[in-house]
C-alpha cells in the first residue's frame, strides 16, 4: 500500500485527468450530477425509490436518490475545507443533491468470465446503498494507466480520517459516499428487515446493490461468519471473499442469487470521530466494498456470455430502501448502538412491490417508494447549511 507522500504525489500528477466522481461510475446505467441543494444535516433531504420496468429487452431495476445520507453527516477531519480537525466536528455539511438516477440488472447475470482489480481506479459511484448513499471503491487517486493508489487503513492520514461516524463523508464536489461498513445504515437494517433482506442465522442484512444487479450485504455470512479474504488468516474456509468481494454459491434462507458482495471489516460504534472501529487490514478486507464486477452490468447485459445469477425461486421484486426515517445518531454524543430504540424509530421502509421473470430477458413492472417524513421540532426544521468552497487538499476529491 502506498504511503502517503506517494499518494499526495499521485493526486497531483493524476487528478487533472481524472472523471469526476459521482454519477453513475463504471458499469451502472443512467448516472446523476451535483445540484446546488446541500444534503439536510439531519438526514431529512434522503430519498431513495425502485422500480422494476424493461430497458433494451433486460430486465432492470432502476434506482433513484438524491443520494443524501438519512443520518447526520457533518463534515470532520479536513481542516483545510474547514472541517475541522481530525476527531473534531463542524457544522458544516458538504454533502450535495445528487439527483441519481440508475439502472442495473433485475435478473444478473454471472460473467463467463471477468476482470480482476477492474474497479481499482474508479473514483465515482460503484454501488448504490438501500438509503440512496453510493459505495466507492479503496481508490484514492487516478492515475492513468495504473496502478492507482489505494486506501491505506494504516496510514495515520489517510482519508480514513474524515469519515463521520456513520463511516461516510463526502468529495469535493458534494457526493456523500462509503468506503466502509455504514455503520448507521447497518444498524437500521439489523432492526428493520423487509422484502429481499435477511438477518436469519446471524447474516448480515442487505444494504446496497452492486452495478451488476447483485445483493450487497453488511460484514456477516452464514451463523456470523466474519467475511474475509480467501486464504487471510482466520478466514472460513468456506464463506470467504472472492477478488471481486463476493461469495459465489446458493444460500439458502439468505437471497435467491447465486452471488452476493459483502462490505467487509470492522463497525463503527455510532459515536467515535472518525468512525471507529474500522476495517484494520487490508490483508484481511481489502477491498472492503467492491474491486470488480462477477456480473454484468446494464451496458454489457446482452453482449457479454453467462448463466443465470440467480435460483429458480428468485422475482426480480423492488426493494423499499430505509431512506424514509431520519436516524436520531449523533456523533460524539457519547451513545452506542445499544442506546437507540430502532425498532421503535417509526416505520423505516416504504412498501415494495413489483416482478420480473425468471429469465434474463424478462420484463416485470412495480415499484418501492420512501418518502422524506421528517420528525416535528428544531431538527425537522433545521436550515439546510452552505456547501463548503473548494479546497486544493488531500481530500478535495475524496
Amino acid at each position: 500500500m502506498a504511503p502517503h507522500h506517494m499518494i499526495l504525489a499521485a493526486l497531483l500528477l493524476g487528478a487533472a485527468r481524472a472523471p469526476p466522481p459521482g454519477g453513475g461510475g463504471g458499469g451502472g446505467g443512467g448516472g446523476g450530477g451535483s445540484s446546488s441543494a446541500t444534503c439536510a444535516a439531519d438526514g431529512s433531504s434522503a430519498s431513495y425509490t425502485e422500480t422494476i420496468t424493461t430497458q433494451s429487452g433486460v430486465s432492470v431495476r432502476k434506482i433513484v436518490s438524491t443520494g443524501c445520507p438519512n443520518h447526520e453527516s457533518y463534515c470532520t477531519g479536513k481542516p483545510g475545507n474547514s472541517c475541522g480537525d481530525e476527531g473534531k466536528q463542524t457544522t458544516l455539511v458538504e454533502g450535495k443533491e445528487q439527483s441519481l438516477s440508475v439502472e442495473v440488472p433485475a435478473n444478473p447475470k454471472l460473467k463467463s468470465s471477468y476482470t480482476a482489480e477492474e474497479l481499482d481506479c474508479s473514483m465515482g459511484t460503484i454501488a448504490y446503498a438501500l438509503n440512496g448513499v453510493g459505495f466507492y471503491s479503496g481508490a484514492v487517486a487516478f492515475v492513468s494507466g495504473g496502478p492507482c493508489p489505494q486506501l491505506d487503513v494504516a496510514d495515520a492520514t489517510a482519508e480514513w480520517i474524515s469519515f463521520d461516524c456513520c463511516s461516510g463523508h463526502s468529495t469535493g464536489s458534494g457526493g456523500y459516499h462509503y468506503h466502509f461498513p455504514p455503520s448507521c445504515l447497518l444498524a437500521q437494517a439489523d432492526a428493520d428487515a423487509p422484502v429481499g433482506t435477511t438477518v436469519a442465522n446471524g447474516h448480515s442484512p442487505q444494504i446496497g446493490w452492486a452495478q451488476d444487479g447483485f445483493p450487497i450485504y453488511g460484514p456477516l455470512g452464514p451463523g456470523g461468519v466474519e467475511i474475509r479474504n480467501c486464504g487471510a488468516s482466520g478466514a472460513d474456509s468456506t464463506y470467504c471473499q472472492d477478488a471481486c468481494g463476493g461469495y459465489e454459491g446458493e444460500l439458502d434462507g439468505v437471497d435467491n442469487y447465486k452471488y452476493r458482495y459483502y462490505v467487509t471489516g470492522k463497525v463503527g460504534d455510532l459515536n467515535a470521530l472518525p468512525s471507529n472501529p474500522k476495517p484494520d487490514s487490508e490483508a484481511l478486507y481489502f477491498p472492503y466494498t467492491i474491486r470488480c464486477h462477477r456480473g454484468a452490468t446494464v451496458s454489457e447485459y446482452n453482449s457479454v456470455s453467462g448463466s443465470n445469477g440467480y435460483t429458480s425461486a428468485h422475482t426480480a421484486t423492488a426493494h423499499p430502501g430505509y431512506s424514509s426515517v431520519k436516524l436520531p445518531v449523533q456523533c460524539l454524543d457519547g451513545k452506542s448502538k445499544a442506546d437507540y430504540d430502532w425498532a421503535n424509530l417509526g416505520s423505516t421502509t416504504g412498501s415494495g412491490s413489483g416482478s420480473g421473470s425468471g429469465s434474463g430477458s424478462g420484463s416485470g413492472s412495480g415499484s418501492g417508494t420512501t418518502s422524506d417524513t421528517p420528525t416535528s421540532g428544531a431538527a425537522a426544521s433545521a436550515p439546510r447549511l452552505a456547501a463548503a468552497a473548494a479546497a486544493a487538499t488531500l481530500f478535495a476529491w475524496l
